[in-house]
């Protein structure tokens, strides 16, 4: 009976003491829960301005961190990695993680948690475009004298708050600025193309435009909303039309006002050349007779300008002798020629500068004959027509300005003869005023002297003592139109 009670005392001693084992064991996981982080969700900095990220945290007395399990850590491709280590308040002392020494051991401040502030403190100092992004605050703990690991962790995001302005390529290079066509050139720029997506164009000016074009865009490297800074190596084949040209780097980013600041390259010389020279005559005629006026000029594209060589064989000979030989005698003038100016002429251009290049050349030829009759046919052209050579024909030609000239000189008659008639009349009318008006002169009034035959009485002449003779016709009977004479 005894043996039977001491069994079931026993028995529920075990079914309580599991009992409390399992209350212990739920009371500890609850504890688990209690340990927390606190950071910042999104920390908003300016590029001059240290990043700060801080975490805190709070655990009960069963809730054990050991050495090295407070970490800061970034995210790099989507996977986070230590940049600190921490310890708990008189652990091991912080550090840098040894893969990140090279980005952070010089330019960070670690402030390890204490009794007073269980801080994990990680400061990074001047902070560059990759410093922004996701950081983590990782802590791992044990709880009791439990094996099992909890571990808890919260992110923090950095981002830069304000734009930057993009500056002047600090270089750029264009590499060589002598070469042949076809080649290639180099061109290096580098720039602070400030935030955010800055980039770096590349523009062309060729030398005869004064629009530039557009060559070369880089991608935007960034990191959230900073960009970094960028560098540019472009390769472009060259054609003779970029002789002369002149390369731009500018940089820019969204915020950027066109145009954005920029650096120029040197001029650049492209090697070409010479193309097969075209020869031509002025004036053209198959044809040419002693005394007529000639040049012949020979012209190809060419950088540099092409040294000229003429030759050609005089007159009735068979060999070739040179005539000029320079870099501006692209041309031979003839202010007369002559029977021994005939033959085939060669121009050969040479580009010094491509000593491997074939020479190039081209050839004329000049018929030069006598001009003794060649007007001897002229005799059947009429007046208004001009004798003309065509080849070696003599033709008559209508000069058109001879029936013009003839109009204007009938003009120019009929015009003086007109003129002479006019003069003559006024002259005419002139001179028969001047009679008509001695005639009235002629007929004045009486003078104050008294003939000597007249007697004068008292100061008066006495009616008896004038002569009347007979009246004019056109005096009337009434003595209208009579002439009268003051007293």
């Amino acid at each position: 009976m005894k043996t039977s009670r001491i069994v079931l005392y026993l028995n529920n001693m075990d079914k309580i003491k599991v009992m409390l084992l399992i209350l212990h064991v739920m009371i500890l996981e609850k504890n688990v829960s209690s340990l927390t982080l606190i950071t910042e969700e999104v920390i908003d900095i300016s590029k001059e301005e240290n990043i700060i990220l801080n975490c805190t945290y709070q655990n009960e007395t069963e809730e054990i961190i050991s050495d090295k399990n407070i970490r800061w850590r970034v995210r790099e491709n989507n996977v986070f990695k230590d940049v600190a280590v921490f310890s708990r308040p008189g652990g091991y002392p912080p550090y840098i993680a040894p893969k990140m020494k090279d980005l952070y051991i010089n330019r960070t401040e670690l402030i390890a948690p204490t009794n007073f502030q269980l801080s994990a403190v990680l400061i990074i100092k001047n902070p560059v475009c990759t410093d922004a992004g996701p950081y983590q605050c990782w802590i791992q703990y044990t709880v009791g004298r439990l094996d099992t690991i909890y571990v808890r962790h919260k992110t923090s995001i950095v981002q830069f708050n304000e734009t930057a302005e993009a500056k002047e390529p600090t270089k750029f290079l264009v590499l060589p600025i002598e070469l042949e066509e076809k080649q290639s050139i180099s061109l290096i720029c580098n720039a602070d193309v400030g935030r955010p997506r800055g980039n770096i164009q590349i523009w062309k000016i060729l030398q005869n435009l004064k629009t530039s074009e557009l060559i070369y865009t880089s991608n935007s490297t960034e990191t959230e909303n900073c960009t970094e800074y960028v560098n540019v190596t472009l390769i472009l084949p060259v054609t003779r039309e970029d002789n002369g040209a002149i390369f731009r780097c500018s940089s820019q980013n969204d915020f950027t006002e066109e145009p954005g600041p920029s650096r120029n390259s040197s001029t650049i010389s492209v090697i070409y050349g010479p193309d097969k020279p075209i020869i031509t005559l002025t004036p053209y005629k198959t044809m040419y007779f002693v005394g007529d006026p000639l040049t012949i000029q020979c012209t190809t594209d060419s950088n540099p300008p092409p040294v000229f060589t003429w030759s050609y064989p005089p007159y009735n000979k068979s060999e070739k002798n040179p005539i000029e030989h320079s870099n501006e005698k692209f041309k031979l003038v003839f202010d007369s020629v002559q029977i021994e100016n005939s033959g085939t002429y060669t121009c050969t251009v040479i580009n010094t500068a491509r000593p491997n290049s074939p020479n190039m050349t081209s050839s004329v030829s000049v018929n030069v004959k006598k001009s003794e009759g060649i007007y001897s046919e002229c005799d059947q052209c009429g007046y208004i027509e001009t004798c003309q050579q065509s080849g070696e024909k003599t033709v008559c030609v209508v000069n058109i300005w001879m029936p013009i000239a003839v109009v204007c000189i009938l003009l120019s008659a009929a015009f003086a003869v007109a003129s002479t008639v006019m003069i003559m009349q006024r002259k005419r009318t002139q001179e028969s005023i001047a009679t008509n008006t001695i005639l009235i002169e002629n007929r004045s009034p009486l003078s104050d002297a008294a003939p000597e035959n007249v007697e004068i009485h008292g100061g008066y002449i006495s009616p008896a003592d004038l002569e009347f003779g007979t009246l004019p016709a056109t005096v009337t009977q009434e003595g209208k139109g009579g002439a009268y004479s003051r007293l």
